[in-house]
C-alpha cells in the first residue's frame, strides 16, 4: 500500500497529507502494515482546481518518483480525491516503470467536474 504523496512544501504549510492518513487508518483497520514510501513526489505542482484534463497531465508529468523496493509489488495506491485520474495516472505510470508488477487505485471520494 502507497500514499499519493502531496510535495514537502505542500506538506509543510499544510502539516498533514490527507492521503497518507487514509493509507495509515486503511492499512490498521486491514491489520497490514504501515503503507509503504515508495512514491515522492518530486516536482512541486500547481492546483488542479480549473485545469482541464490535458492542462491537468501536463502539470503532472514526471512529477513522481518511484523507489526500486517496488519491482514485482502489487501496488495499491492510495488517495482521497479522483477527479480526471490524472494524479493517479501520472504516479502509476512512475510505479510501473520502477517495476511494479501492478498498481490499483483506492480513493476515498469521486469529485464530479466539467473539465
Amino acid at each position: 500500500m502507497v500514499a499519493l504523496p502531496l510535495h514537502t512544501r505542500r506538506y509543510h504549510a499544510r502539516q498533514y497529507d490527507q492521503a497518507h492518513l487514509l493509507a495509515v487508518a486503511l492499512a490498521r483497520h486491514l491489520g497490514r502494515h504501515a503503507p509503504a514510501r515508495w512514491l515522492t513526489r518530486t516536482r512541486e505542482t500547481r492546483r488542479q482546481v480549473g485545469l482541464n484534463e490535458a492542462e491537468r497531465a501536463d502539470n503532472l508529468a514526471g512529477a513522481f518518483t518511484a523507489a526500486r523496493q517496488v519491482a514485482g509489488q502489487e501496488v495499491l495506491l492510495v488517495d482521497d480525491v479522483f477527479t480526471t485520474g490524472a494524479t493517479a495516472r501520472a504516479a502509476g505510470v512512475a510505479l510501473l516503470d520502477a517495476g511494479a508488477s501492478r498498481v490499483e487505485v483506492l480513493t476515498l471520494a469521486r469529485a464530479f467536474t466539467h473539465v
